[in-house]
């Protein structure tokens, strides 16, 4: 599987974005493609790995929100 660093543009501000694909988390997914969230400079983006760790596609966040359950 493909892993280590990774880059793609950034669709909001058009640069090029370099980051580390998370395997240690990746390792107990079930289901593809994953979500990945990223934060770079002062937007959000939601990047998709597929089963090989590539990139299946990438949209831009309209909103972040932290949330927390309660139990």
């Amino acid at each position: 599987m493909a892993e280590g660093l990774k880059w793609f543009q950034c669709p909001v501000c058009k640069e090029s974005i370099h980051w580390e694909v998370p395997t240690d988390e990746l390792k107990e997914v079930k289901r593809f493609p994953a979500p990945i969230v990223i934060k770079h400079k002062n937007h959000y983006l939601i990047c998709y790995l597929d089963s090989h760790r590539q990139l299946a596609d990438t949209e831009v966040a309209i909103a972040f929100i932290k949330g927390e359950s309660k139990e």
